[in-house]
């Protein structure tokens, strides 16, 4: 399945301004864990901070559309009761989303980084700052141990470390990768074009050290609609 790419750094700007402020992601992370709607008084004494600052919060990530609002009442009033409270809850896109291990304050430093990249097209930034941070993981725990790889080696060394940072990789018979989670599922979903395609470069750069004449060639991605994320690996034998 072909990816959309981000076409303008105003779409990179904007999905890293989504999750890269922490109070946020903590916003958001309390509505997403609780069993009923919350009101902003509620997510605000969960998160300790004001209750116009939880709703500029919660309003933001309306706009973004990982949550929803309506203005509805818990109990049922009789004349006079007043205006229903606005509750928030976790958008439809969002609701099937069970995994915890999660790393937003990684997904906003590489989007961010990637912003910075000069004279490249988004998708080109996004392609080289996913590989070469995938490389640096990969080049740390290689030095200290062996090489050279087999491709089986190599895929094994690939699943475990990107099962390190969130991915819960396992090997999908001899020549793929299949990931049971992503540390960056919520905005995967949401945005699979950008977020899926910084996924796959991450990959790609962790290969190309345990495995240099290897790659990633077809790929399927479960925020586009496939059953599973699953990545084969192309050696330079195939």
């Amino acid at each position: 399945m072909t990816l959309r790419q981000p076409q303008t750094e105003q779409e990179i700007e904007r999905l890293a301004s989504a999750l890269g402020d922490p109070t946020r992601r903590r916003v958001f992370f309390v509505v997403r864990e609780a069993v009923a709607p919350q009101s902003k008084d509620e997510v605000a004494e969960a998160v300790g901070i004001d209750r116009r600052l939880a709703g500029f919060h919660l309003d933001k990530l309306v706009e973004e559309s990982f949550l929803k609002a309506e203005f509805r009442r818990r109990v049922r009033g009789g004349p006079g009761a007043g205006r229903p409270p606005k509750l928030y809850s976790l958008a439809e896109t969002e609701a099937a989303v069970a995994l915890p291990e999660r790393h937003y304050d990684l997904l906003a430093e590489l989007l961010l980084r990637a912003m910075s990249e000069p004279g490249a097209s988004p998708a080109e930034q996004l392609e080289r700052v996913g590989f070469e941070f995938g490389r640096s993981l990969a080049a740390e725990q290689a030095a200290a141990g062996e090489s050279p790889f087999t491709p089986t080696q190599a895929i094994a060394e690939v699943v475990r470390l990107l099962t390190r940072y969130g991915f819960a990789a396992t090997s999908d018979g001899p020549a793929s990768i299949k990931a049971c989670s992503c540390p960056f599922e919520e905005m995967a979903f949401h945005d699979p074009g950008r977020v899926c395609s910084l996924d796959r470069s991450i990959w790609r750069g962790i290969l190309s050290v345990y495995a240099p004449g290897a790659t990633i060639g077809l790929m399927k991605a479960r925020a586009e609609g496939d059953e599973a994320c699953v990545a084969e690996v192309v050696t330079a034998q195939q």
